[in-house]
C-alpha cells in the first residue's frame, strides 16, 4: 500500500510505537519506505523528496488504531537525512528484520555500511533532547539562572531608559552572570558579513544578542521564568502534561546515548516498560523531568567521548545515489 506507480521500493517497514515497543490500544500504524524515483522524474529534475499517504481524511483529528500513515523518501532524500543525523533516518536504519515488509540488496548495502553514515554529531538527537530538557525541565539551577537574568535586567531598566541596548550593560552582565550553570557568553558573525562579530548571552539556551533592547531581553527571560513557574505547579499536580511528548523525549535521549556509545540503536527499546509508564502518566511529572535532565547530561558526555567519526562520508553517499539513479535512468 502507499506506493506511487513506477516507483521502485528499496525498503518498506513498520515504524513508530509498534517498533519502539510503546504501542497502546489507541496507537495507529506508521509505515516508512525508501524508493528509487521514476527515471523520467530523475531526468526532468522533478523527483518528489517524500510521498505521504494518510488513511484519515480529516487532518485535524488524532489518529486511532484503524488509521495508517505511510511516508516514502527518495533515495537521495533519505541519504541526506541520514547524513544529517535526523532521528527518522537513523531509526529506519536500525529497524529489525521482523518489521521489514519489503527490502532489497541496496537497503542491505546501506545498512552494512553504517560506519560511513553515522557520526557523533547526531545534532537532531541532541537538539531534540535539549529542546525537551528546556521545555519540560524544572531543575533548580535553570530557574536560578533565569531569575538572575531577570533581576539583572529589571535593575538596569530601573536605572536607565528601557530602550537602551543590552550592549551598554555588557560588562556588568558578564560580571553578574559568569559562573552560573546554564549561562554562556557567545559570539557570532552576521550573515554575509564575517567581519561583523556580535556578542550573545545564552540563558538555558534562550539567546539574546547584544543589540536587543533591555525591554526586549526582559520579555524573553521573564517569559521563560514564568514557564518554569508553571511547570513547577504541574510537577505538583500532574495536570496538563503531554505524557506522550515526555515519553518521546526520554526515548530519544536513551537512543542517542546508545548510538554514541555502541554505534547501534535497539528496537524494541530496552526501557519500553518505563516508557509506557510515562506515556500512561503513571510516573510523577517531576521524576520524568529529572530523567530528561539527567539524559541530557549523559548525552553531552557521550558526544564528547564517542568513537564515532566527526563527520559522515559525504562522497560515499553521493556516489551511492549517483550509481543507482544512473541505473534507474539506463534501465
Amino acid at each position: 500500500m502507499g506506493r506511487a506507480p513506477l516507483m521502485e521500493t528499496l525498503v518498506r517497514m513498520q515504524f513508530g510505537s509498534h517498533v519502539y515497543g510503546t504501542n497502546v490500544t489507541t496507537s495507529d500504524h506508521d509505515f516508512k519506505a525508501v524508493h528509487l524515483p521514476p527515471a523520467r522524474d530523475i531526468l526532468l529534475q522533478r523527483v518528489q523528496n517524500a510521498v505521504n499517504v494518510k488513511s484519515k481524511a480529516d487532518g485535524t483529528q488524532k489518529n486511532g488504531p484503524d488509521d495508517v500513515d505511510f511516508e516514502s523518501f527518495s533515495l537521495q532524500k533519505y541519504m541526506a537525512l541520514l547524513l544529517e543525523g535526523q532521528t527518522v533516518a537513523i531509526t529506519m536504519l536500525f529497524v529489525p528484520d521482523r518489521w521489514l515488509i519489503e527490502s532489497t540488496s541496496l537497503w542491505r548495502e546501506i545498512q552494512a555500511n553504517k560506519h560511513l553514515w553515522l557520526h557523533r554529531g547526531v545534532a537532531a538527537f541532541a537538539g531534540y533532547c535539549r529542546q525537551q530538557a528546556n521545555k519540560y525541565g524544572i531543575k533548580g539551577s535553570r530557574v536560578a539562572a533565569t531569575r538572575s537574568m531577570v533581576t539583572f535586567l529589571q535593575g538596569c531598566i530601573d536605572a536607565s531608559y528601557p530602550a537602551c541596548k543590552l550592549s551598554e550593560h555588557w560588562d556588568a552582565l558578564v560580571a553578574t552572570l559568569s559562573g552560573h550553570e546554564h549561562v554562556e557568553f557567545l559570539t557570532d558573525t552576521l550573515r554575509g558579513r564575517p567581519e561583523c562579530v556580535v556578542r550573545m548571552v545564552s540563558v538555558c539556551n534562550r539567546k539574546a544578542q547584544e543589540h536587543v533592547t533591555l525591554k526586549a531581553a526582559l520579555k524573553i527571560y521573564q517569559h521563560l521564568l514564568d514557564e518554569y513557574g508553571q511547570r513547577a505547579l504541574m510537577a505538583e499536580t500532574n495536570e496538563g502534561v503531554d505524557w506522550k511528548a515526555l515519553m518521546h523525549a526520554v526515548r530519544v535521549c536513551r537512543e542517542a546515548e546508545e548510538l554514541l556509545t555502541h554505534h547501534t540503536v535497539s528496537y524494541p527499546r530496552p526501557e519500553a516498560e518505563m516508557l509506557l509508564q510515562i506515556r500512561k502518566g503513571e510516573l510523577p511529572y517531576k521524576q520524568v523531568a529529572e530523567l530528561i535532565e539527567d539524559g541530557m547530561v549523559r548525552l553531552e558526555e557521550c558526544q564528547r567521548v564517542s568513537t564515532l567519526p566527526e563527520k559522515p562520508n559525504f562522497a560515499a553517499a553521493e556516489e551511492l545515489v549517483a550509481v543507482w539513479y544512473g541505473k534507474q535512468v539506463a534501465a
